[in-house]
């Protein structure tokens, strides 16, 4: 079977696993369409002199679009790893970290023109999560939140690859919950946080090549990939080698970058 890239299970083991791969997932996990980054700025109006905060900021693949433009930005990351390899990439820009959950944060209230979490805000409890996050807010402020999600690959290399997966890394089995069923999931979390109006879903499909190399790489970020011992991984990296070697040496993975908007209640 293909694995969903996070094995949602234990925040605190996973988070370890991360921040030990810290530059492999800073060069090979997925950025996030620039229609997305688009939307959420025409979306919100953030000014020009707006303040962020980025809640599970990692290495920086979504602070990057909005401190490129300039934007304040306070990056939440428990991460020491990922924090120091975001830090030195946005050095002279006006990007401030901390590493801390979010949960934990001493909070700064009424504070923020947008707060963002990208691949992160699963991980916060979510009774914890929305209203934490709407105290941050200045009024009128708004929430966005984004995941890339990750449709099957086409049907004749996902069947190859999942035999491998069966031969190999048998413990990986399993079928990852619909995107949809997800969407409607997090959609009606928000509803029942009571914290926010004008919530809207926006869904951004896109799709990115690479070669077996860079394709092992994004694996080797992925956390359930990483609880796999070394003689596994091994054996299951060398069949997907195999696999896309035999297919031309790349693979096209497609995504689905899912935004939520949401404004702070008045």
């Amino acid at each position: 079977m293909i694995r969903k890239p996070v094995g949602e299970i234990d925040w605190e083991a996973d988070s370890r696993s991360f921040d030990r791969v810290a530059e492999l997932y800073d060069r090979f996990r997925p950025g996030y369409p620039e229609a997305l980054i688009e939307t959420i700025l025409s979306t919100t109006h953030i000014p020009p002199n707006g303040k962020i905060l980025e809640i599970g900021s990692g290495t920086g693949k979504a602070t990057a679009p909005f401190a490129q433009r300039g934007f304040s930005i306070l990056c939440l990351e428990p991460g020491e790893n990922l924090a120091a390899v975001a830090a030195q990439k946005f050095a002279g820009l006006p990007v401030e970290f901390e590493t801390a959950r979010f949960e934990n944060w001493n909070e700064r209230q009424s504070d923020f023109d947008l707060v963002i979490s990208a691949q992160a805000f699963h991980w916060v409890p979510k009774e914890i999560a929305y209203a934490k996050a709407a105290r941050a807010l200045k009024p009128g402020g708004w929430l966005a939140l984004f995941w890339n999600r990750y449709p099957e690959l086409q049907p004749e290399i996902f069947a190859e690859l999942e035999q491998v997966y069966t031969e190999r890394a048998p413990e990986l089995a399993g079928t990852p919950e619909p995107i949809e069923e997800t969407i409607k999931r997090t959609e009606a979390e928000i509803v029942e946080s009571g914290c926010f109006d004008d919530i809207r879903v926006e869904r951004f499909p896109w799709s990115a090549r690479y070669s077996t190399r860079e394709y092992l790489g994004l694996l080797d970020t992925y956390s359930d990939h990483l609880r796999l011992s070394d003689e596994t991984r091994e054996r299951l990296f060398g069949g997907i080698a195999q696999v896309i070697e035999t297919r031309g040496g790349f693979i096209d993975k497609p995504y689905l970058a899912v935004l939520y908007l949401m404004k702070i209640r008045a």
